[in-house]
């Protein structure tokens, strides 16, 4: 009697839609990831100084390289540029360009490379013993 009673009462209830007029979940970030490696692409860079700049915004975040020269930011979606601190005789031969990053991407690629800086070598300011045309014709 008690299963016909639970029959009787779920049959004439109605089901209506559910609406959330709460507030909307946050936007979804995006993720930004790269490597900062040494010569040649082989060798890891840990520690280092990497900064990701919103370029509407002028937002920025800095993180430390890993140990494995990794770095990763969570970003809106939105264009960036991603700058590195280098040091003394060091060059970057290879850098990202500007990442476009949407809702919910992993944005790889943010990589870069470091090498030796060119040294330019000093000009010597001694005296020339010749005007470098040769010996004088008598």
């Amino acid at each position: 009697m008690l299963a016909a009673l639970t029959l009787v009462v779920a049959g004439c209830h109605t089901v209506r839609p559910v609406i959330d007029l709460g507030s909307k979940p946050a936007q979804a970030d995006g993720t930004i990831t790269g490597t900062v490696r040494g010569p040649q692409g082989s060798s890891a860079v840990v520690g280092r100084m990497v900064q990701v700049v919103n370029i509407d915004t002028g937002e920025t975040q800095q993180v430390l390289t890993s140990n494995t020269g990794g770095f990763t930011f969570k970003v809106k979606p939105g264009k960036y540029r991603i700058e590195l601190t280098i040091r003394h005789g060091e060059a970057v031969v290879k850098r990202p360009g500007i990442i476009d990053v949407n809702r919910s991407d992993v944005a790889a690629g943010g990589d870069f490379v470091l090498g030796m800086a060119s040294l330019a070598r000093p000009r010597s300011n001694a005296p020339r013993a010749d005007d470098g045309l040769g010996a004088a014709i008598a």
